[in-house]
């Protein structure tokens, strides 16, 4: 089956940025401004982040909208005005900029919004630490379980049948929701405050018991040792320059590298040589021409599809003196759709292990790379996919022999069909979903017409998300991903624009990799899909209001309106949690309000909704002295 590709996210698709009208002789002209939206990563399972419209902006402000796809970088414009020119009393006329809007799945960048008034010149952000495309994994030891029974070593080898996996109708995972990367020094996006009552089916949360069967067999030792032949660069540097003529050699050169190591050394070296020198066979997949290879024939063509990756896999660990079966069953992969009440046959191959008396779990396939968006192989080493705890490989992959689950209680077909479908990002981030529990369906709540996803998630993990009409591969701009700070958790709100079946995606970064600098990369990586499904009977949906990176990095909280579809002329009050913040001002049609202090970060203030738009603009206590302000969300009136 077709591996599981590390997505990675984007971050807002819009950068929206705003230039002050001149002051009038109370109020203090603010001149440059820099901009930042926040987005999502490119993905094919799961696509990216949220992207809002574009929409046509006055004269004196410019919106621009920046494209994942189309651009790399992001620029900040700048809007330069002098001290005689900030007091005189008329507005100054503005040239606005343009961006064009982004609707590519694929990579979005994003900057900080800020208004100046030091101008500064035209720059780029530059995005932050790429999180995973160096095929090093986080840590994934399971949590210790506490149970009586010693449930190790009670395994029995299943006896080889004859004609061991031979068709595979999904042999790899796919890259369609997989790619979005932001170009912004930003942290995590957060909003709502809304509660909504929830009329989903009950499920109990301990419906799955997800226990594994040998409890000592993910301890700390095993984990350090795991991650340190993960990070151990000399390794792959050695396989990287072999030139073995048949695999007699590839054992032989193994052996000798590792020499003297621990046996997960030498299955990670397996599993890196593997990863590297065996190309999927996208061609024979497609055209279901899939037939059984020997090891040698693989190594001969050093192509095939999981039967081949499952079977090398097999016979050179066998070589090394390591304990390996090649394992059949159902997988979630490029071929799986969300909704599918079961599979016609088996569709993927992977390896069982024994290493120090436990049996692991291992996925060459989905290790060596993914399918692209156009259904094409891109290598890319994912070592989430070596020695992997089984409380997590049973998201994705289900054997035809129970015991290889190896949980303490297996699972049924009917459950793994509805388990959440989630991505190795999920695991290394610590999330947990809340709602829905145990479940790859969202619930639509017809009385607000909105979705809820709730997610937990530890305090230096940030969210986004964005949600896709199913066929159509089009990111709709009509989500919401804030942070409840009340209940601690994120709050992930989708408004679908028609009725019909959807795709929501969530990504994840854990922000103690972003490395503060605007020459690195900032990625978002695919964690958990939902389909959703809207009744045909639904009104039109409002939009929700556009935020910027700012917000998501500040865990900021919209209290009202969440509406983003507001009535000029009518009252409405502006009423949201900005943590830290020593002040914030509103800009309404390029006219700005009064400054506000803030008490415990909240901001409530009641205004008339003016004819085009509302921004709020917001100052920390280290810049307090100074007149440059942050752009953190926006309203677009209609």
């Amino acid at each position: 089956m077709v591996g599981d590709p590390n997505l990675k996210a984007r971050t807002e698709n819009y950068s929206t940025l705003v230039i002050p009208p001149s002051a009038t002789k109370n109020e203090q002209l603010e001149s440059g401004y820099g901009s930042t939206n926040s987005a999502s990563d490119d993905s094919s399972g799961c696509r990216r982040t949220n992207i809002a419209k574009s929409r046509k902006q006055p004269r004196h402000t410019s919106i621009p909208m920046v494209d994942i796809n189309r651009s790399k970088n992001v620029l900040h414009g700048t809007y330069q005005c002098d001290s005689t020119e900030c007091n005189n009393t008329k507005q100054q006329q503005l040239q606005p900029f343009n961006l064009d809007p982004i609707n590519n799945y694929h990579r979005l960048k994003t900057a900080n919004s800020q208004i100046s008034i030091d101008a500064t010149p035209f720059q780029k952000f530059i995005p932050n630490n790429k999180i995973y495309n160096n095929g090093n994994s986080k840590k994934l030891c399971s949590k210790p379980t506490n149970t009586s029974t010693e449930h190790s070593r009670k395994l029995h080898t299943p006896v080889k049948k004859d004609n061991d996996i031979v068709n595979y109708s999904d042999d790899w995972d796919s890259d369609y929701s997989d790619d979005w990367e932001s170009e912004v020094d930003e942290k995590p996006k957060i909003t709502t405050a809304i509660k909504l009552p929830s009329t989903e089916p009950k499920i109990p949360d301990n419906s799955l018991n997800l226990i594994p069967s040998d409890p000592t067999a993910f301890e700390a030792s095993f984990c350090r040792k795991r991650q340190a032949a993960i990070d151990n660069m000399s390794y792959r540097q050695a396989v990287d320059s072999w030139k073995a003529k048949g695999l007699h050699d590839v054992a032989k050169l193994i052996n000798e590298l590792s020499s003297g190591k621990n046996l997960i050394d030498r299955a990670w070296i397996v599993f890196y040589w593997v990863s590297q020198n065996i190309e999927y066979d996208v061609e024979a997949y497609f055209s279901g021409n899939i037939h059984h290879q020997t090891a040698a024939d693989i190594f001969a063509s050093r192509k095939g599809v999981c039967d081949a990756f499952g079977t090398i896999f097999e016979t050179l660990c066998t070589a090394v003196q390591i304990e390996c079966k090649k394992i059949s069953g159902y997988a979630k992969g490029y071929s799986f759709k969300m909704g599918q009440k079961s599979f016609t046959r088996t569709n993927h191959a992977w390896n069982v292990l024994r290493l120090e008396g436990h049996w692991y779990l291992v996925d060459s396939t989905w290790g060596a790379g993914h399918l692209d968006s156009n259904n094409q192989n891109q290598k890319e080493l994912n070592s989430f996919y070596f020695l992997v705890p089984p409380e997590q490989m049973i998201y994705r992959h289900l054997p035809e022999d129970s015991q290889w689950q190896l949980l303490i209680s297996s699972i049924s077909m009917d459950d793994f069909i509805h388990m959440p479908y989630v991505h190795p990002a999920f695991f290394e981030h610590n999330l947990d979903i809340v709602s829905p529990r145990h479940s790859n369906t969202a619930f639509f709540n017809l009385n607000h017409g909105l979705s809820e996803v709730l997610v937990r998630a530890p305090s230096d993990v940030t969210l986004m998300g964005d949600i896709k009409e199913s066929g159509s591969g089009k990111i709709e701009t009509s989500s919401l991903i804030q942070y409840d700070t009340d209940r601690q958790l994120w709050q992930c709100l989708f408004a679908p624009k028609r009725s019909g079946s959807h795709t929501l995606t969530i990504f994840t970064r854990r922000e103690i990799e972003t490395i503060k600098s605007k020459n690195t990369e900032n990625k978002y990586s695919c964690a958990i899909e939902f389909s959703l499904h809207v009744p045909s009977d639904v009104v039109k949906i409002k939009p929700f209001p556009l935020t910027y990176g700012l917000y998501t990095q500040c865990k900021c909280q919209i209290f009202e309106p969440l509406d983003g579809a507001l009535k000029p002329g009518s009252k409405t009050t502006i009423h949201c949690r900005i943590p830290n913040a020593y002040c914030a001002r509103l800009q309404l049609d390029g006219e700005w309000l009064s400054e506000e202090i803030l008490k415990d970060g909240i901001f409530k203030r009641q205004i008339t909704i003016p004819q085009r738009e509302i921004i709020m603009w917001v100052k920390f206590p280290d810049k307090k002295n100074t007149s440059n302000y942050n752009g953190l969300f926006h309203y677009s009136i209609k």
